[in-house]
């Protein structure tokens, strides 16, 4: 498997490893293996109206950005997190705390298409289901791609939100986890929300 090929296995492999308490746990990149790539056309969406998050900010030698209101490092956040890269609602309170968590690629940068391309599949191969691919948005200075899927690989079922950030060669995976009630819409606004406040050291 190729470094970008590993890389993005690893991104999609990782974000179906989250527990059902608070998010992501590792995984490596040989347990996704290589799938049939395919053109995929991104599902169209509506522009949702969001203001940028005015909560904690989060700050680190690569970026900065800022959380929703409320939101913080939880006690119990999965091994190998920390508060700059993991956080949740530290006012939900339903079955699920909403999360966001960041990984950074070990092949480096990989493209929207390679995502694109190959992202359903290997969601799909390690247990997500209602995989799509949604409208590219522009975050942080670059097009990024968008995939949501439905992982109940745990005790609750949830729903991410992935975008992929680029800077000088490298890309940032950024995964929202949400309650599976809770409308595309409103997740669409909240990652917009912090993704607008994103900023490159």
């Amino acid at each position: 498997m190729s470094s970008r090929r590993a890389s993005v296995a690893l991104a999609f492999a990782a974000a179906l490893g989250s527990t059902a308490a608070v998010g992501l746990t590792g995984c490596t990149a040989e347990s996704a293996p290589p799938a049939e790539t395919q053109e995929v056309s991104p599902q169209q969406t509506e522009a949702v109206e969001f203001a940028p998050a005015t909560g904690t900010e989060v700050a680190t030698d690569e970026y900065t950005f800022r959380l929703p209101d409320g939101w913080g490092f939880p006690d119990g956040a999965p091994d190998g997190f920390d508060p700059t890269t993991f956080a949740a609602d530290l006012q939900d309170d339903d079955d699920y705390p909403d999360n966001v968590n960041i990984l950074v690629s070990p092949g480096g940068e990989v493209t929207s298409d390679q995502v694109e391309q190959s992202g359903i599949d290997e969601l799909e191969d390690a247990g997500a289901t209602d995989v799509q691919t949604l409208d590219r948005v522009t975050a942080a200075g670059s097009e990024s791609a968008h995939l949501t899927a439905t992982v109940s690989t745990g005790e609750v079922p949830y729903v991410i939100d992935q975008y992929y950030l680029v800077d000088a060669g490298q890309t940032y995976i950024v995964t929202f986890s949400s309650s599976v009630d809770v409308p595309q819409e409103d997740r669409d606004a909240l990652a917009m929300s912090v993704l607008a406040t994103w900023q490159w050291v």
